[in-house]
C-alpha cells in the first residue's frame, strides 16, 4: 500500500531533520513543497512506481496556496495513504536554535514574535496531525528514535538498519557526511603497476593482485567486525544506519577493492548495503 507523510510544523522545530530521517529508511523525499502542486503531486505519487514518500510543506509555501486548507482537503481525500506528522518545539528553545544557526526566520519578524505567529497560522493544521512531536530537549538521536517507532507503527514491519560504504580518494577530499572513515593507503598500490593503473579495485586483474595481500581481507572482516558492533550502539539511539569512508590516494584501486569486500561480508551476515564508489572515474 502506498505511504505518504507530509510534514509540518514550526520553523526550527526539526522538519530537515525528519525529512532527512524518511530519506535514510526509504522514502523518496522532497522539501518546501508549494501547497498549489500538493494535490498534483500526490496524485502523480499514487500512479507512479513511488510506494513511500516524504514532503515538507510549512509556512514558507504560503505565497504558492494556503498550506493549510489544503493538507486538511488532501488527507480529506486520502486519508487511506497520507499521514501528517505536526512537529513543534517550545518559543525559547526555538530562539536558541535560531540564535545559534543565527538564520533568518522565514516570517521576517523578530523571532519570538514570529515563533507565536507562526504558532497561530498552524494552529488547525495541528489538530490535523496523526501525530505531534515536541522536539524540546530532543538530541537529534532521541527524534530520530520517535519517527522510527512511528514509522514501524503506521507501516507494521521492522525499519532495516542499512550500512552505507563508500570509497573515496584522499585528494579529492574526505566525505564530510561519515560516521566512519577507514585508510587503505598502507597497502601495496596498483596504480604504479603499468597494466593495472588504468583498472580499477572492481576488475579482475586488480582483485587477483590484491589476493596476494592476505592482510587486506584481514583488514575488511575487521571493518565489518567494527560496523557490525557499532551497529548495535546506533540502533539504541534510534539511528537506522551507519554511513562508513574507506579511502586511498586516488579512490580507485585499493578504497575500491576494500569496500567491496566489506560489504561482500555484511551480506553474507544478512546485513542491508549500499555501496558507492565516489572517485572510482576521476582521473
Amino acid at each position: 500500500m502506498k505511504r505518504i507523510v507530509v510534514i509540518s510544523g514550526l520553523s526550527g522545530a526539526g522538519k530537515s531533520t525528519a525529512l532527512g530521517f524518511f530519506e535514510d529508511v526509504g522514502y523518496f523525499s522532497m522539501d518546501n513543497i508549494p501547497p498549489l502542486i500538493l494535490g498534483n503531486l500526490v496524485e502523480l505519487i499514487l500512479q507512479s512506481k513511488v510506494e513511500k514518500a516524504a514532503m515538507v510543506v510549512d509556512v514558507r509555501s504560503e505565497a504558492l496556496g494556503d498550506p493549510v486548507e489544503e493538507i486538511k482537503r488532501m488527507k480529506k481525500c486520502r486519508r487511506d495513504v497520507i499521514k501528517l506528522i505536526f512537529i513543534e518545539a517550545s518559543k525559547d528553545e526555538i530562539v536558541k536554535r535560531y540564535a545559534l544557526t543565527r538564520r533568518k526566520h522565514p516570517l521576517g519578524l523578530n523571532i519570538e514574535d514570529a515563533v507565536e505567529k507562526e504558532k497561530e497560522l498552524l494552529r488547525d493544521l495541528r489538530s490535523e496531525a496523526d501525530i505531534i512531536i515536541d522536539t524540546t530537549g530532543l538530541n537529534p538521536h532521541e527524534f530520530r528514535e520517535r519517527l522510527a517507532l512511528y514509522v514501524e507503527k503506521i507501516s507494521k514491519e521492522k525499519l532495516p538498519f542499512t550500512f552505507r560504504l563508500r570509497s573515496f580518494g584522499y585528494k579529492y577530499g574526505i566525505p564530510i557526511d561519515s560516521d566512519f572513515v577507514f585508510d587503505t593507503r598502507f597497502f601495496p598500490n596498483p596504480f604504479y603497476i603499468p597494466h593495472l593503473s588504468s583498472k580499477s579495485g572492481k576488475d579482475k586483474e586488480v582483485k587477483e593482485f590484491f589476493q596476494q595481500y592476505p592482510e587486506m581481507k584481514e583488514y575488511a572482516m575487521k571493518i565489518a567486525d567494527l560496523l557490525l558492533k557499532a551497529k548495535e550502539g546506533y540502533m539504541r539511539e534510534g539511528r537506522m544506519g551507519i554511513s562508513a569512508a574507506i579511502g586511498c590516494s586516488g579512490g580507485r584501486h585499493r578504497s575500491v577493492y576494500i569496500t567491496e569486500e566489506v560489504g561482500k561480508i555484511l551480506k553474507e551476515k544478512g546485513e542491508e548495503v549500499v555501496i558507492e564508489h565516489r572517485d572510482i572515474d576521476r582521473a
